[in-house]
């Protein structure tokens, strides 16, 4: 905030501060405007024009109630909401204009700033999605600022799946964007969408199979196209076997590892117990020794819940350690899913305590977004194991149903809620 307040100063004066004069002209126009003194060697000292020490806080207030606050925590907390304002109004406007280098020369001049930027990007993508504007955001996402790899994974994640929500509302987007491997991997292997595998982000999926302009795009693609038929009571194949690539891709550690996971979870779903073993260890070979090991498991959890492969299950439990501390917060995202795949284990092997532990632990609103309905439906059908009441289930049922038409997956039938844990 140091910085903005030297910001805001230079703005008051009408001119940058950059040379004794210029301190000068700001000491003795807060001598006029004040009557207070504050000289102009500690100007120069706060614009590191002069040796620099840390200002105190009677300089600090003194400067604040010069651009008019009543001290410097007064400017702390509601300059930056001034700021946002600003920017606001300026988004509006240059959308509202369609002045289209406005709009590029407001995303790259923000990355600078010290403004939420991934949450300025969400903002101006609403609007202009509102519009239609798909050129221009095919634009943005091919601009520097909003390259891939300058923003950290959480920051990915946020624009990603803040963006995603908005598609959702209104997926008719144009082709272009499909097209875009900044705006594919920022949003699009993000956001993965599983409510909508037989909606819009499965015609997505397919436009993107057929043009895809990266290998691990094309992988992922395909791997969600098999998940799809899999869920549509299709029986799945090796994604790998219509591109070129090697089939021990699970095991390559320069792929995203939940994009391993999802590699995964596939090959289990074509391969009998036997080979399952096989795989699992190797892939615990190759894997294990990373920080992020929950992440390459991720699609594992509700594929085990899917396939009630109990053996799997053991074996994830057996490699989570949930006393670890999560490195980022989405991590608790997937621990959530983890959470759940472990309270079907337990009340599948009868082992009450570990099952209240582990669904005491799982939270509904901790899942993520994308995967929400997804896990909404396994919820219920743990539910309705754990219920004898008729009027209870029917309820849970109700549900679960509706969900089911929603979704339009064949897998979830009425069968599969009912018997699930006979």
């Amino acid at each position: 905030m140091v910085n903005v307040l030297r910001k805001r100063i230079e703005e008051k004066i009408g001119r940058p501060i950059k040379t004794r004069g210029d301190c000068e002209l700001v000491s003795n126009t807060m001598t006029e405007t004040l009557d207070i003194d504050i000289s102009c060697s500690t100007i120069r000292r706060f614009y590191g024009l002069a040796p620099q020490t840390k200002p105190n806080i009677k300089t600090l207030n003194t400067l604040a109630q010069f651009i008019g606050y009543k001290n410097y925590i007064h400017f702390t907390q509601t300059d930056i909401y001034r700021e946002k304002i600003d920017l606001s109004q300026l988004t509006y406007k240059a959308v509202f204009d369609g002045d289209e280098k406005v709009i590029i020369n407001l995303v790259n001049s923000t990355k600078k700033s010290l403004e939420n930027f991934t949450g300025f990007i969400v903002m101006l993508t609403r609007e202009l999605l509102h519009n239609e504007s798909y050129s221009l955001i095919d634009k943005l996402f091919r601009l520097k600022a909003l390259a891939f790899d300058t923003f950290s994974y959480s920051e990915v994640l946020y624009l990603g799946n803040s963006i995603g929500l908005l598609l959702r509302k209104q997926p008719e987007i144009d082709v272009l964007l499909l097209k875009n491997t900044n705006f594919l991997q920022c949003v699009y292997l993000t956001f993965v969408d599983y409510s909508n595998l037989n909606g819009y982000y499965g015609e997505w999926t397919e436009t993107i199979k057929r043009n895809s302009p990266t290998n691990e795009i094309a992988l992922f693609s395909s791997a969600v196209l098999q998940f799809k038929f899999f869920l549509n009571c299709k029986k799945p194949v090796d994604c790998h076997k219509d591109l070129i690539f090697s089939k021990d891709l699970i095991f390559s550690t320069d792929l995203n590892p939940i994009l391993c996971s999802r590699l995964l979870a596939l090959k289990l779903l074509l391969n009998n117990s036997n080979q399952k073993l096989r795989i699992l260890d190797t892939y615990k070979q190759i894997h294990a020794k990373k920080s992020n090991i929950t992440d390459y498991y991720y699609e594992l959890y509700t594929t085990a819940i899917l396939i009630k492969d109990l053996q799997l299950m053991a074996f994830l439990i057996g490699e989570i350690n949930i006393d670890q501390k999560p490195d980022f917060y989405y991590q608790k995202n997937h621990l959530n899913s983890f959470y759940l795949m472990s309270a079907f284990y337990y009340k599948s092997c009868g082992e009450l305590s570990n099952e209240k532990k582990y669904i005491n632990l799982f939270s509904l609103e901790n899942c993520v977004y994308s995967y929400s309905d997804l896990i909404t439906i396994l919820y219920q059908i743990y539910l309705f194991g754990d219920v004898k009441i008729d009027s209870k289930k029917s309820k849970i049922k109700k549900v679960y149903t509706t969900l089911s038409k929603d979704l339009k997956y064949a897998y979830f039938s009425e069968d599969f809620l009912v018997n699930y844990f006979a």
